[in-house]
């Protein structure tokens, strides 16, 4: 009997950090994936995202519209009532026997009340991460584990904090982080290509990708502190491909700023959304990777590329000898450029730096996991264990 396997998913790194399990669940034998489509992948304004997952060909069990046009607290918190609205339609008509949810954004704590309430069981990928940044998305993505049957733990450090949670130790899978996957296994393009797919003129000079997301810790200064990016960038005298942010608050400030940037200087290019191989192979390409995004933390060690983490997200976050860690001061981040794009032998330390996020099977592992584990009421019961 085939098992019906959903993943939840509402912005696009999230989905590519899903789409190699998705893969591999819908190639394992006795199981069937689906996904379910809700918040950015619906809206125009950040790409619509969605034709990526319809490209990948993955059968879509429904489209969730979440995404309200705000740029507050509040609408985060609405948009998760309507994916529960919709979940619950949804699982009326169509019941899957697992419903993953990955990371620490509100539609994995949607998803994962949803799965306890309809008694689904939940699978969680990413569970026990941690960064000492105090971002919500620490205490969403522990509540998540708390509430899960399953655990796809990235690393044996995250493993240990789902242990310290009271989870029982069967429970725990460490398998990496199927990020990793999706490199291993997009074809290369050349340099050449590259510029082609992304209009680029800039006869094959070196460039830096930049992906900066606000954090709702401190929104309110996000236009400042984008602000003050921008202005070293402007004057680094690098060429810069930059990519939209994702939907949390503090969005707008940022859009409004990357703008305002690229229209200024012929050397920032602005992206809303790139299909997969483009952006895998623009990653491979650069010199590079600057902001604070999860993909500098995950995955760009395993390219052996330089990662300038700006702020407070990500900080304290288990990490390879590629990321350099900076506050907003303008002096400390054109240092760190200069370290990354400029010093020999930090660039050569970066690139044979070992990651502790896996080697590019995550995806099997996870499918293999799902395939094996038993249908019963053990599954269903959460004891906590207690350390002793």
């Amino acid at each position: 009997m085939t098992r019906h396997v959903h993943f939840l998913t509402g912005i696009r790194s999230e989905y590519d950090i899903l789409a190699p399990v998705v893969g591999a669940v819908n190639e394992t034998d006795g199981l069937s994936a689906s996904v379910i489509v809700t918040g950015g992948h619906l809206s125009s304004r950040m790409g619509n995202s969605i034709s990526q997952i319809e490209a990948d060909g993955f059968r879509i069990a429904a489209r969730i519209d979440s995404l309200l046009a705000s740029d507050g607290l509040g609408g985060r918190v609405k948009g998760a009532a309507l994916q529960m609205s919709g979940m619950t339609d949804l699982f009326a008509q169509e019941r899957p026997d697992f419903l993953v949810v990955m990371g620490d954004r509100e539609e994995s704590m949607t998803g994962a009340l949803s799965g306890l309430y309809h008694h689904i069981p939940v699978v969680h990928i990413g569970g026990g991460d941690h960064a000492e940044d105090g971002n919500v998305d620490n205490p969403i993505r522990h509540a998540v584990s708390k509430l899960a049957n399953l655990h796809m733990a990235t690393t044996p450090l995250s493993g240990q904090r789902l242990r310290a949670l009271g989870e029982e130790d069967w429970r725990i899978n460490v398998v990496g982080a199927s990020g990793l996957d999706r490199l291993v296994s997009t074809p290369k393009m050349e340099r050449s290509e590259v510029d082609v797919a992304l209009e680029l003129d800039w006869n094959g000079a070196p460039y830096i990708v930049f992906l900066y997301h606000p954090t709702i810790t401190d929104f309110e200064a996000a236009r400042a502190h984008m602000a003050t990016i921008s202005s070293v960038l402007e004057t680094s005298g690098l060429n810069v491909v930059a990519l939209m942010p994702n939907t949390d608050p503090g969005n707008d400030a940022v859009v409004a700023e990357l703008t305002a940037l690229a229209a200024r200087t012929d050397r920032v290019r602005l992206f809303t959304f790139l299909e997969r191989k483009v952006f895998v192979n623009m990653l491979r390409h650069a010199q590079a990777m600057v902001g604070n995004s999860s993909s500098g933390i995950l995955e760009a060690p395993t390219l052996g590329l330089p990662t300038i983490n700006i702020g407070k997200r990500q900080r304290g976050r288990e990490h390879a000898a590629n990321v350099i860690f900076t506050d907003y001061d303008p002096d400390e981040i054109s240092a760190a450029l200069k370290k990354a794009t400029s010093d020999a032998a930090f660039r050569a330390e970066v690139a044979k730096c070992v990651t502790p996020y896996g080697d590019g099977t995550t995806s099997k592992r996870i499918a293999q996991i799902l395939a094996q584990t038993e249908l019963n009421a053990e599954l269903m019961h959460k004891r906590f264990v207690m350390e002793t």
